[in-house]
């Protein structure tokens, strides 16, 4: 571990966002639990959820068999897993924290360091791909919309069938009053056979 190095935890989601954490002991426990040295008070959180473990390099993360699991960097552990500065540490779907490195020259709080060999580029690779402009990607016409095209046909056939049956109705009705009102029974080819409509 660098002389003058320190650690902490800042709380970017969950209970009391902002709060930060100095990490001072060789084991540091989490959990919603008042017992433990870093009490967050959230259900998704276990009575006794993580624990951080103080090595030359930093600190390494545990899970303690949590019900909603502890995650670096989204990714869910189930071993020891060494912090590096940046890393986001999750614990269930509501809790994030974000681990920090202070006192180390040249490292900016919150920027995840990266190993020497991997900052380093062969000369021999291609330059990285330029990214597309949202112009020059290609455009998608939406697919047309054929359910929404039958269900209004239907729609349509079945308004037409109750307007022709109301229509229906009135002109039953209307003829009826017209003949009942002069007395037009008789005059009827049907009612003319039937002698209780029709007396001579």
């Amino acid at each position: 571990m660098q002389p003058g190095a320190r650690f902490r935890l800042v709380v970017r989601r969950g209970p009391q966002p902002n709060q930060q954490y100095e990490l001072n002991r060789d084991t540091v426990t989490i959990g919603r639990d008042i017992t433990n040295d870093i009490v967050i008070n959230d259900p998704e959180v276990s009575r006794h959820h993580a624990r951080l473990v103080r090595t030359a390099a930093g600190y390494t993360l545990e899970d303690l068999r949590s019900t909603n699991g502890t995650f670096v960097n989204r990714q869910r552990i189930s071993t020891p897993h060494p912090l590096s500065n940046g890393d986001l540490v999750g614990m269930g779907e509501t809790v994030t924290l974000s681990y920090e490195t202070l006192g180390i020259p040249g490292q900016v709080p919150g920027e995840q360091t990266m190993p020497a060999q991997a900052q380093t580029v062969p000369s021999s690779m291609p330059p990285p791909a330029q990214p597309v402009s949202p112009s020059a990607q290609p455009q998608y016409a939406p697919p047309p919309m054929e359910e929404e095209t039958e269900s209004d046909m239907s729609r349509w056939i079945v308004i037409g069938c109750a307007v022709m049956t109301l229509v229906f109705c009135c002109v039953l009705v209307i003829a009826a009053i017209y003949i009942d009102s002069n007395d037009l029974y008789c005059e009827i080819p049907i009612m003319q056979d039937m002698s209780f409509f029709c007396i001579q």
